[in-house]
């Protein structure tokens, strides 16, 4: 399994607290069926230092991977930023201060949980314009989509990857989430799913209880789409894959 979207990297957001921490999350995806690790701290917010996020990323990055290393961890790490959207994004990206996943032309953003829909329409259209391909995090815990799950669709036609959590699947951040993410998974609007990893304690990176979820409850060919095809192909720079959408209103 690829797992798109982790806080393993220590020290540069609320992931992991320390390199041991991290190497528990590494060893713990590798003991659930990880080989290929997405590396995405948050970027783009208010405190950081913008000049030399990206520096202190790679350099924290490297770090971890010659840890793996050393400790004979087999797992791969893929670069990227799950940056905060902003009315900048598309510049920051094409200056270099921002990192798209794995040096390809995905890039994985998140919103506040209040956002408006029509924020999100309004950055997804720079970044589709500006040659991106945006890959929207957990939008399952947006309170527009919970309000308006149809969103998703039009989303979805745009062009934009969904990506929905593990938590949210598996109920762990309350039932309107759960219920907007097995929606989104029922219309064939999901492109990938991941864990969204902060802690080995909480949130984690364990990721056999959602591949066996996955493919109980949405047939055997979910898990492979959602958590080996799909994610393989986002880090390739390869179109990825749908089945045929469901819309919400025909």
């Amino acid at each position: 399994m690829i797992d798109l979207h982790t806080h393993i990297l220590p020290g540069l957001d609320d992931g992991a607290s320390s390199w041991e921490d991290a190497l528990e999350m590494a060893q713990m995806a590798v003991d659930s069926g990880v080989t290929v690790l997405a590396a995405t701290s948050h970027s783009n917010l208010p405190h950081q230092r913008e000049d030399i996020w990206v520096e202190t990323y790679n350099r924290c990055l490297e770090r971890l991977k010659r840890l793996l290393m050393e400790e004979k961890i087999p797992l791969q790490l893929a670069a990227g930023m799950e940056i905060f959207a902003s009315d900048d994004v598309v510049q920051k990206l094409k200056r270099g201060m921002l990192l798209t996943l794995n040096q390809t032309r995905y890039v994985l953003v998140e919103f506040p949980m209040d956002v408006p829909a029509f924020k999100i329409y309004q950055v997804m259209d720079r970044l589709l314009e500006g040659g991106y391909l945006p890959v929207l995090a957990h939008p399952e815990r947006y309170h527009c989509v919970q309000h308006i799950r149809a969103h998703i669709y039009e989303w979805q036609q745009m062009g934009v990857v969904i990506q929905v959590n593990k938590g949210s699947i598996l109920g762990r951040f309350g039932e309107k989430v759960r219920q907007t993410a097995d929606s989104i998974l029922r219309h064939r609007l999901a492109a990938v799913a991941a864990s969204d990893a902060h802690s080995p304690v909480w949130r984690t990176t364990s990721m056999d209880l959602l591949a066996g979820t996955l493919e109980r409850k949405y047939g055997e060919s979910c898990p492979w789409l959602l958590l080996e095809e799909n994610p393989g192909r986002i880090l390739e720079g390869r179109q990825v894959l749908w089945e045929e959408p469901i819309p919400y209103f025909k």
